[in-house]
């Protein structure tokens, strides 16, 4: 039986694959078995381009983030780490698995990199006004009564620890592990975003 499996997996992937994504994610063989066919049967050739990501990324059954679109790109290249504009399976099941079931530092990188558009390292006040206005237009203003750049502003003075305009890695993951209020608004990988009141 112990060779029937592993044969079975190696038809879809490679044992090492399956050990890499099962040490990364915490998922099972068969869970990970039944990712990749969903996944191939948007993608065949292995590799989903930015439409495909919308339109998968989307169907997913714990998608909590209504009009995806908005946020797209920024999600597109947060997923994509070899940024060669595509996302293969790999790329996707571990940043999927870390965004719906990850800790909350992990969820925290994501959110980091979908903030950090120009990929400096840092977000500046511009790139999070911007990702706030899209992620306004999700959720259509439920996150808060104020404007993106009031609601900047006020994570900027509480995050922005050395007062230089514009958050480093740590100081935006240590920042929002300290205040859930701002890291439910700022990670919509959180299961509770929107936040409610």
């Amino acid at each position: 039986m112990g060779n029937q499996q592993q044969h079975q997996l190696e038809e879809d992937l490679s044992l090492n694959d399956y050990r890499y994504l099962m040490k990364q994610t915490h998922l099972t063989p068969h869970v990970i078995q039944g990712w990749y066919r969903e996944f191939l049967t948007v993608c065949p050739n292995g590799q989903l381009n930015k439409h495909q990501f919308i339109k998968f990324y989307k169907d997913l059954e714990n998608s909590s983030i209504k009009n995806v679109e908005a946020i797209t790109e920024n999600v597109f290249q947060a997923f994509d780490h070899n940024g060669n504009q595509r996302i293969d399976f790999k790329e996707f099941l571990i940043a999927y698995a870390l965004t719906s079931i990850g800790e909350p530092h992990d969820k925290l990188q994501y959110a980091f990199s979908l903030f950090d558009t120009d990929h400096s390292q840092t977000i500046e006040p511009t790139e999070m006004i911007e990702l706030l206005k899209k992620l306004f237009t999700i959720t259509q203003n439920k996150i808060s009564d104020n404007s993106p750049e009031c609601v900047a502003y006020d994570i900027f003075r509480t995050l922005d620890l050395d007062h230089n305009q514009s958050l480093s890695k740590d100081e935006f993951i240590n920042g929002c592990l300290q205040n859930t209020a701002i890291r439910c608004l700022l990670s919509p990988f959180e299961s509770n975003y929107p936040p409610k009141d």
